[in-house]
């Protein structure tokens, strides 16, 4: 068996972004960009407003206050889409809304607050330095400035940026498309109620929503029983995907049928059999090109071995560069009993406590437990090395949920001052 580090390392040098494809912006959120996208002009095109006011020349009002302010002429209005007709010339000023473009001979704008009035003229009651409260042209971003790296995995944000620069469709590394292919003459699916001796298919289920999250597109095949012709031509079907899951059928029983299966489509194994817990049948391999995995079919054991090693593999495929699950310091809570001469993977809830986060069992870590995983927050690291973690020892978590060992209060400054 080789180790879970060796294991992550050969599915990541055998895995490579998938080809690129171009779809409408809003389409590209949560995609990564395949291309560099510059900008073909200066955003904004011209100095506007950042505020409603009244754009001055700052020097007609170096000395106004509010107890000696300075009555100026209002020569015009302008809203944002329209262009200034008038130039601000000594003792002038013009009416200016958010956005609007900048009268020319005006330097400042000065707030509707420091102001009293209106109508044809109009009192300021502040002074302003020159380009204060004015958006210069280009400030956000430069005509043939990159706007957009490629590689860049496009949040709101990004498609925000994008959009202003006119790029209604762009270049976006295409999704990997995975079958899952799951095997057992015990499954049923989940509009049936199992028999005695049924259980139903949740394994294809999970996966399929890690591989959505992973942002890839997952497809579950029909069960397939353990007969070597049916696991044949189920698999047969799925190898025409970018990438191939199966549970199930890669140990030693005698109903253990899908190792063979691969063998005989050609599969080139790299790997089969990882020094970890839970996961140690795991097997990978190559065929015509397409990563296969032959997943363990305990249920904990199948979705532990999606996370450490499918999800990497499938958001390289998809343009990721970071593709290995957060991972954060955290405390025991309590002695926690490892496996020996394995690197095992348990399952953990996290608390905060002040400045540091503690992590708990979720209680029995049976490879067929999902609910433990379901009640996890993170996986805690049990080195290779170790037999028992103390409590009060330091350790090394992957999360499953990005926000569990954050502080999520939905308010800002409020409960600050409600602590101290």
């Amino acid at each position: 068996m080789i180790s879970a580090d060796e294991a992550l390392r050969i599915v990541l040098e055998n895995v490579a972004p998938l080809g690129v494809e171009r779809v409408a912006l809003l389409d590209a959120l949560g995609r990564v960009l395949a291309e560099e996208v510059r900008s073909p002009r200066d955003i904004p095109g011209f100095d506007n407003s950042a505020m409603d006011g009244y754009a001055v020349r700052s020097a007609d009002v170096a000395h106004a206050s509010e107890s000696n302010p300075v009555r100026l002429a209002v020569v015009e209005t302008v809203g944002a889409g329209a262009i200034p007709s008038h130039r601000v010339e000594a003792g002038q000023a013009v009416r200016t809304m958010t956005g609007a473009p900048i009268a020319p001979g005006a330097d400042a704008i000065i707030p509707v607050e420091r102001t009293r009035g209106e109508g044809d003229s109009v009192e300021i009651l502040a002074a302003v330095a020159p380009g204060e409260s004015i958006r210069p042209r280009g400030e956000d971003v430069r005509a043939g400035q990159v706007a957009i790296e490629a590689g860049k995995l496009l949040r709101a944000s990004d498609l925000g940026v994008l959009a202003s620069v006119s790029r209604p469709m762009l270049s976006v590394y295409r999704r990997p498309r995975v079958a899952i292919v799951v095997t057992g003459d015990e499954l049923v699916d989940i509009d049936e109620v199992p028999a005695a001796a049924q259980v139903v298919n949740s394994s294809a289920y999970a996966l399929a929503a890690g591989i959505r999250e992973a942002g890839a597109e997952a497809s579950i095949l029909r069960i397939a029983r353990d007969r070597p012709e049916e696991i044949r031509e189920r698999l047969s079907e799925a190898i025409r995907f970018d990438a191939v899951l199966s549970t199930g059928g890669v140990s030693v029983g005698q109903f253990d049928h899908v190792k063979g299966v691969l063998d005989e489509l050609g599969m080139r194994t790299l790997f089969h059999g990882v020094a970890q817990k839970p996961g140690r049948p795991l097997k990978f391999g190559l065929l015509d090109g397409r990563p296969i995995f032959g997943l363990p079919g305990n249920p904990v054991s199948t979705m532990v071995c999606f996370y450490l090693y499918v999800r990497p593999a499938l958001l390289r495929m998809g343009g990721r560069r970071d593709v290995g699950l957060p991972r954060i310091k955290v405390v025991c809570a309590t002695d926690i009993k490892v496996s020996s001469n394995l690197t095992e993977f348990i399952r953990v809830r996290l608390e905060r406590r002040g400045e540091t986060i503690h992590a708990t069992p979720t209680g029995n870590q049976g490879s067929g437990i999902m609910s433990s995983l379901s009640r996890a927050d993170a996986l805690l690291i049990g080195a290779m090395k170790e037999t028992r973690l103390q409590a009060g020892a330091s350790a090394i978590a992957l999360l499953l949920d990005p926000y569990a060992a954050a502080d999520v209060e939905a308010f800002f400054e409020e409960r600050r001052f409600q602590r101290n």
